[in-house]
């Protein structure tokens, strides 16, 4: 297995952190890995690890400090983003919690093969394959994604996920790893 490689990155005028991991073959496909309001990269240590073996290239990312007051334009720095790490391919984008908010931009321009929204906090635009998960005790995010199984429309592109018992940290689904990595590795499947 290759290893993964610690990036400084300029994007937008900010030093950005990412790992990356790339597969020994061409990748089936890039995941851009981002956390949640009070988590940072290293979150995604374990799954990049197990992602990378099945055949996919990983990239966890640090997010500007700060959230939406650092960062005006999230679309323009997600796209800087994807074309400083060479990203030529639609990417999956997983998100927790509030990095949802970098992820609208991208499915609003169809720049996206999928979305893996991680205790969701804003509404998804359900126009490429979705995986939701959430905690039982989440109560922003159980709400949303039982919403979205509700409805009639647009629901086709989603599945929604609960891992019971967890849920009171926004991050805590993919503390759950072995749940998290099958619905993750089957998600990436079916694409």
């Amino acid at each position: 297995m290759n290893k993964i490689q610690d990036l400084e990155l300029n994007i937008c005028g900010t030093t950005v952190s990412v790992y990356d991991a790339h597969p020994l073959s061409p990748p089936v496909h890039t995941l851009i890995l981002l956390h949640g309001r009070k988590s940072s990269r290293d979150l995604w240590l374990e799954t990049m690890r197990e992602m990378q073996s099945v055949g996919h290239r990983t990239v966890a990312v640090n997010l500007p400090s700060g959230g939406s007051a650092k960062l005006r334009n999230k679309g323009t720095f997600m796209n800087a983003l994807l074309a400083a790490l060479y990203v030529t391919d639609k990417p999956v984008v997983v998100s927790v919690s509030f990095s949802s908010n970098y992820v609208l931009p991208l499915l609003e321009s169809d720049s996206l093969r999928g979305w893996v929204g991680v205790s969701p906090t804003t509404p998804p635009l359900l126009s490429v394959p979705t995986l939701l998960i959430y905690g039982e005790l989440d109560v922003k995010a159980r709400p949303l994604c039982e919403g979205i199984l509700r409805s009639k429309s647009g629901n086709g592109n989603a599945t929604c996920v609960m891992v019971r018992g967890v849920g009171k940290v926004d991050h805590d689904p993919v503390l759950e790893h072995g749940m998290w990595t099958k619905e993750l590795k089957q998600f990436l499947m079916d694409l």
